[in-house]
């Protein structure tokens, strides 16, 4: 069944970790992302402690200047902390998740079957947060400026709905997503969860506006946008 599943899109099997200019880690259900700049490069979320070592041994054959948290969820910022200290890096985050840090807001379903799995999900969140951390650059707005004045070539898109400041970054043809879109379970998916399902629905709908070739994902590998409409537009299509 498992191999069956895999052949539901293209897959990236790549032997070093790549997928065209994607660099990436996927460990134990987390996938985390380097994008390469100028005066640094920029190490995109950084899982749970489970992946702490993996993660750090990988990402030290980089240069890592900056960390960028899609959103404040344990699984995305639980090493923010620790990975700040040790490669010495600025910290990015949106604003608007500022205050999810020290307090986990409940989840709700987007689709029936994931109700209880979201249940558990609300009381695990709420009592193991994230180690605290500083943010050192707060995002306040969609565009490139601030990228490019830190050395790298691409823009913030906001994709609110999984988290109030859900957050990717466009870099040419791949939109570094988060948790607006997944690959769970080796085929693209709708986010499980979210704090607000129909602001998440309009991220949906700006995904595909935006068309880009190829979507990175949080969790799962990075699928193309084309395996992925159909999906959308499904979920689209009976949530309206």
């Amino acid at each position: 069944m498992r191999l069956e599943r895999k052949q539901r899109y293209t897959p990236v099997t790549d032997k070093d970790r790549r997928c065209g200019d994607i660099i990436y880690h996927s460990f134990r259900g987390t996938t985390i992302y380097i994008l390469r700049g100028k005066n640094g490069d920029m190490l995109i979320d950084t899982g749970l402690f489970h992946v702490r070592r993996a993660v750090e041994k990988w990402a030290k054959r980089y240069n890592i200047k900056y960390i960028f948290i899609t959103h404040a969820h344990a699984d995305h910022d639980w090493n923010a902390r620790h990975f700040k200290k040790v490669f010495g890096a600025k910290l990015l985050l949106n604003r608007k998740d500022f205050a999810l840090r020290s307090r986990f807001r409940p989840m709700s379903p987007t689709r029936n079957k994931y109700r209880l799995k979201c249940a558990q999900l609300n009381i695990s969140g709420s009592l193991f947060p994230s180690p605290k951390y500083r943010v050192d650059v707060a995002i306040k707005s969609e565009g490139s400026r601030l990228l490019e004045k830190l050395g790298f070539d691409g823009e913030f898109v906001f994709l609110p709905g999984h988290t109030p400041g859900m957050t990717a970054l466009l870099c040419g043809d791949t939109l570094y997503c988060g948790d607006a879109f997944t690959a769970l379970f080796y085929e693209p998916e709708i986010p499980p969860y979210a704090i607000d399902v129909k602001t998440m629905k309009k991220s949906l709908e700006k995904i595909l506006e935006l068309d880009p070739k190829w979507l990175a994902c949080g969790h799962g590998l990075p699928v193309k946008l084309s395996d992925a409409k159909k999906v959308i537009n499904d979920y689209l299509n009976k949530h309206e």
